[in-house]
């Protein structure tokens, strides 16, 4: 007889999943119809592009929600080879487009993909499905080998887009998966300090404007690229306890740009105060909160690892973004889930949740009745 407790857990996170991703459609068309209107153009148009991405990511929750963890695991190594040739495929003119000096998306038609947000399920679903069942054989180097070479490979890919930041978040992510799978921490420095130290190499070398933004976090007064965040923060100190007033925003009238994508938490403080903020915190608190018990309770090795994963980058990159809207970190383009504009940052979150609530709708072994499956969850990982 199945129990409730790991369906309660699937129930929760779906509930706070669908109230922040409501949420955001109506901070976006807050936050863009006024600026379009300005511009003597549709004042719905963000809106119904995304409604669409709603439902796309709606969809892409579902077939993850429904799609057998034994699939997942038993097709790793290809969708970690998919998403390596999409990340190659960016770099190739003609294939990738270039924006403001990065090339990070693929355009398809009326969207554009962007295969780093891919990169951040895919590389969990591989380190999962690697190490579950090899802790003993990754206390050796050799043993960590195949792991820390695809991370080397992910990673490098995304920074050399370049985008450094996400490149960081998953490499972030992917240590900590490796770290509780029984990888000795030496073998990870051994391959991660020059990996990491190229990185900063390249990026304070050949990209100045890593160097702009920090300096302007530094000294942000006056500073041209601080220019955002200091609206921001003066966005979220102008809504005081209880905001000015859902749609009655100041800041979207042209004076901080991009308002509806990474700087979404601004309106949320300008136009809901205090207690919005609050209560948008509160959400991602659930979020974590349920996550971890879903992680406690995962069915094995494979479900821990993968759930642990989705939990920490969902977590990372949610606190990244409210630390450049409060000014606490030097400017970094990185969306807040489920609230902010976009296509590809929505749909991969709504994959990678649907994933997380399939593994605590199953829970542990003896919560739940066995999946009828051919293959195992405990079943070795391939080769």
């Amino acid at each position: 007889m199945i129990r409730t407790q790991p369906q309660t857990t699937a129930r929760g996170l779906t509930l706070v999943i669908g109230v922040l991703v409501a949420l955001g459609v109506i901070l976006i068309y807050s936050s863009s119809s006024v600026l379009m209107l300005q511009k003597a153009q549709d004042p719905t148009r963000f809106l119904r592009k995304q409604l669409l991405f709603v439902v796309l990511a709606g969809s892409s929750f579902a077939l993850a929600r429904h799609t057998r963890l034994t699939t997942l695991r038993k097709h790793a190594w290809h969708i970690l080879g998919l998403t390596a040739l999409l990340l190659v495929a960016v770099l190739i003119p003609g294939i990738g487009m270039r924006v403001n000096g990065a090339s990070r998306w693929i355009p398809l038609g009326a969207f554009n993909v962007q295969p780093s947000e891919i990169a951040k399920l895919a590389l969990p679903i591989f380190l999962g499905a690697y190490c579950s069942g090899r802790r003993e054989e990754l206390g050796s180097f050799k043993g960590a080998l195949p792991a820390l070479g695809a991370v080397a490979l992910i990673v490098g890919l995304i920074a050399i887009e370049p985008d450094v930041g996400t490149a960081l978040l998953t490499g972030c992510v992917s240590v900590a998966i490796l770290l509780a799978a029984g990888v000795k921490l030496r073998h990870l420095l051994l391959c991660g300090l020059p990996g990491l130290l190229g990185m900063f190499v390249f990026a304070f070398t050949k990209l100045d404007y890593i160097w702009r933004r920090v300096n302007a976090f530094m000294h942000p007064a006056g500073s041209p690229e601080a220019y955002q965040t200091n609206q921001s923060v003066i966005a979220i100190g102008s809504g005081g306890m209880f905001g000015v007033g859902l749609g009655a925003s100041e800041q979207k009238r042209a004076f901080l740009p991009e308002l509806h994508t990474d700087f979404i938490f601004a309106l949320v403080g300008e136009e809901l105060g205090f207690l919005g903020g609050l209560f948008v915190l509160g959400c991602f608190a659930a979020l974590i909160l349920l996550g971890l018990r879903a992680v406690e309770r995962a069915h094995d090795e494979f479900s821990m690892l993968l759930g642990l994963g989705i939990l920490l980058a969902l977590g990372i990159q949610s606190l990244l973004n409210l630390a450049v809207a409060t000014q606490s970190v030097p400017p970094k383009g990185i969306a807040l889930p489920f609230l902010s504009y976009g296509g590809s940052s929505l749909m991969s979150s709504g994959l990678a949740m649907g994933v997380l609530v399939r593994i605590a709708a199953q829970g542990r072994p003896e919560e739940t009745e066995p999946e009828t499956s051919s293959t195992p969850e405990s079943a070795p990982a391939p080769a």
